[in-house]
């Protein structure tokens, strides 16, 4: 399992999540999103079955909905996500809007590297996108 020294802080809606961060003072709670999480965390869970609602401009949503379909063990550059959304010149509006993802792990930002292959950055701390990517037993 990955270690988090914090729980996990949901935000949502009837229309679905909006926010999933980490959060020390995040209080406890057993609702099915963070069900699906505590088993991934474990290993046991690859997919997500949840509503989502995140908050976002058009731009971002339509980036955010790219990250969804980085399937679980696999990484996809920045480029990558560019050339996805038709718009291949825009690689650093592309990491600024995976910088503003607000719900982690379910859309995988994680799973966004460099061209070179490097880790590049992750809102929640480089060593915990290592460890989630670990825990999908890449190579980091």
């Amino acid at each position: 399992m990955v270690g988090l020294s914090q729980q996990v802080k949901i935000i949502q809606s009837d229309s679905g999540v909006e926010s999933l961060t980490f959060s020390v003072d995040a209080e406890p709670d057993n609702s099915k999103v963070t069900q699906q999480i505590r088993e991934y965390l474990a290993g046991y869970r690859q997919n997500f079955n949840v509503k989502l609602n995140p908050k976002g401009t058009p731009f971002q949503l339509n980036v955010w909905r790219a990250l969804q379909t980085i399937s679980f063990g696999q990484t996809a550059t920045y480029q990558d996500i560019a050339n996805k959304i038709g718009q291949p010149k825009a690689v650093r509006a592309v990491a600024n809007a995976i910088g503003a993802n607000p719900i982690a792990i379910i859309i995988p930002c994680h799973r966004v590297i460099r061209s070179d292959r490097s880790l590049g950055g992750y809102k929640w701390g480089v060593e915990l996108k290592k460890r989630l990517l670990k825990l999908e037993s890449l190579t980091c």
